[in-house]
């Protein structure tokens, strides 16, 4: 999963997220890119193809914000969350009916709606955490030049 940044001097960090429709909970979601690693592919690998297909946003810079486990009780799924920044818009390459909406908001608004209830998506507010204190400078990512 990708935490997309848009910083500008003097602005409000914002984020980039998706719209999606989920079938399983039959209501639209928001959420941060993310998707499944191919066969051979490293995470960082797959947060970087995600996020160009998914948004058409490629990143100069990269960190890692750590790993969740979002069902241990009956899985052995893991998420890899990674922060991106420095980014350049360009076309996006949706699998075949892929169908999301990309905008771009206050990273302090999509805080506020995950306290509120409103963004339920679990890495989504798990990844608010990491947003949060990045945000405050109280944590900072070791930053790196894409590959």
């Amino acid at each position: 999963m990708v935490i997309p940044l848009l910083e500008e001097a003097d602005a409000p960090t914002r984020v980039v997220l998706e719209r999606q429709y989920r079938y399983p909970v039959q209501q639209v979601m928001i959420e941060f890119p993310a998707g499944k690693l191919d066969s051979g592919e490293t995470t960082l690998e797959c947060a970087q193809r995600e996020l160009f297909e998914e948004t058409g946003y490629r990143a100069g810079q990269w960190a890692k914000a750590g790993v969740i486990h979002p069902v241990i009780a009956y899985s052995t799924e893991f998420i890899e969350v990674w922060f991106a920044r420095d980014l350049i818009p360009g076309p996006r390459h949706l699998d075949s009916g892929e169908l999301l909406d990309v905008f771009d908001a206050p990273a302090a608004d999509l805080i506020t709606a995950c306290l509120e209830g409103q963004v339920t998506d679990a890495k989504t507010v798990a990844a608010a955490l990491w947003l949060q204190h990045y945000i405050t400078g109280t944590w900072s990512p070791a930053w790196h030049s894409a590959v």
